[in-house]
């Protein structure tokens, strides 16, 4: 990869994380099962599933490009499943509450009026309890938390390779994986950040009236990451 293509790549990259965010159903309030979402913001649970991303990725950097990007995101929308089914098994058998969307039920989704959940068609009102704004995950909520991962996912591992190929020269391979693993760390937790602030909360993912906001945070984040990539750019090739 030519160092103006990894410059470019880093910033689609982080680009990438950014949006990831919008994908991932997350609230705090879940932690009380009162509100659809995983139990955390959804700017940590993002970086999480960037960060088993780029560890999956690290594995595969021996090969191309498009095996690198494939490991990262596979890695990063297994990890944020399996969250998903752990956080529905301790709702369904801990709490004693089924999955189900409080947008979709109040009538709220991005789909419009109807209470059903988009990909199976299940009716969510007759789940939701009484006082709260839905819990667990639902089946369309879990499929956005996917999608959004896989893009995460796909984000960190090209800002992993890219910085790798900008340090390869100049450094030692140990040195140079090393560094890149840091910074691709500390760009996945930059980008996922910053859509908190045009999140504002919780979100439902995909099908959550905030997936409207994404404009915002792609601008925030390309700037960002243009920033960065430029720094990273004149570190490397530059200085």
């Amino acid at each position: 990869m030519e160092p103006i293509t990894a410059m470019f790549a880093i910033i689609l990259g982080g680009v990438l994380v950014g949006i990831c965010v919008h994908f991932i159903p997350a609230s705090a309030t879940g932690a009380m099962s009162a509100a659809t979402g995983i139990a955390t913001g959804p700017s940590m649970l993002s970086a999480g599933a960037g960060m088993a991303g780029i560890l999956s990725a690290a594995y595969s950097m021996d090969g191309s490009l498009a095996v690198v990007l494939a490991s990262g995101a596979t890695g990063s929308a297994l990890m944020l499943s399996l969250t998903i089914m752990g956080g529905n098994i301790a709702n369904a058998f801990g709490t004693g509450v089924s999955p189900a969307s409080g947008q979709t039920a109040s009538g709220f989704s991005i789909l419009g009026k109807s209470t059903k959940d988009a990909v199976t068609g299940w009716d969510q009102k007759p789940y939701i309890s009484p006082g709260t704004d839905g819990h667990g995950m639902p089946v369309q909520t879990h499929i956005s938390g996917i999608i959004g991962a896989f893009i995460g996912g796909i984000g960190g591992a090209l800002v992993l390779f890219a910085v790798y190929t900008l340090l390869a020269p100049i450094l030692k391979p140990d040195v140079a994986f090393t560094i890149s693993g840091f910074i691709g760390a500390g760009v996945f937790l930059i980008n996922s950040v910053l859509p908190a602030y045009t999140l504002v909360g919780k979100t439902e993912g995909m099908f959550d009236q905030k997936i409207r906001r994404t404009p915002k945070t792609l601008i925030s984040c390309l700037i960002v990451s243009t920033v960065i990539a430029i720094l990273i750019y004149s570190a490397a090739v530059v200085i």
